[in-house]
């Protein structure tokens, strides 16, 4: 899937371009008001965090040094456009502007710029936020966000509605409180594992190529 197409099916879903596009997009005074500005075209949602928008602009700042010059472009595109349907205006976009429209878009959805790196001890990802990560309200109705729980503790034994359960344990309480022996010692980790979260190889079959599948890491 391109990036023009998968821009067009969040564009089908009312993702993205659902608010009016006006023209003070390319004449903002500030390069972060107007990355805010073309961030809540984008979105669809007025009520963007606007520290959370600076930062997004200096993370993708940093990233891309022509971040600003391409931003520019694109708000002038999207000024010039204000009158065209969402989908005419999707298909006048160069694919710089595709590119950059959804540069804009993926970190506040995800909460991170960058690409996180599970084979690497570092990499370019710079988080931003997590409970205002936009892929969450969708569901914010009926799941908490997966962190601690905001629903008090043991929230998850009370029974949901419209759901028939038997009677729990009068011990319930206890289980929460209980916790594993602790070990005796730490174990070694097995040299195909630790070949891959090194970055030595990418995949398990790598990795065990790399240490000869004899577990010995020579």
């Amino acid at each position: 899937m391109n990036r023009r197409h998968f821009l067009r099916l969040m564009l089908a879903s009312g993702i993205i371009i659902s608010v009016p596009i006006t023209g003070s997009l390319a004449t903002a005074a500030e390069p972060e008001n107007r990355f805010h500005r073309v961030s809540q075209a984008l979105t669809g949602r007025q009520q963007l965090d606007p520290t959370i928008s600076q930062r997004l602009y200096a993370l993708l700042t940093r990233q891309n040094p022509l971040f600003p010059q391409r931003l520019a472009q694109l708000a002038e595109h999207l000024s010039r456009s204000e009158a065209r349907a969402p989908e005419a205006l999707l298909a006048s976009l160069s694919e710089e502007e595709v590119n950059t429209a959804l540069a804009i878009i993926t970190p506040w959805y995800l909460g991170y710029t960058g690409n996180p790196a599970t084979t690497r001890a570092t990499d370019d990802a710079h988080f931003v936020s997590f409970l205002s990560a936009l892929m969450y309200e969708p569901t914010a109705d009926l799941t908490p966000r997966p962190s601690y729980s905001q629903r008090g503790s043991d929230y998850w034994q009370a029974v949901p509605d419209g759901v028939s359960a038997p009677q729990m344990p009068a011990t319930i309480h206890a289980w929460g409180k209980a916790s594993p022996r602790a070990a005796s010692g730490i174990a070694q980790p097995q040299p195909a594992w630790l070949a891959m979260v090194e970055g030595r190889a990418r995949t398990y079959a790598e990795a065990l190529r790399l240490t000869d599948g004899t577990g010995d890491g020579s």
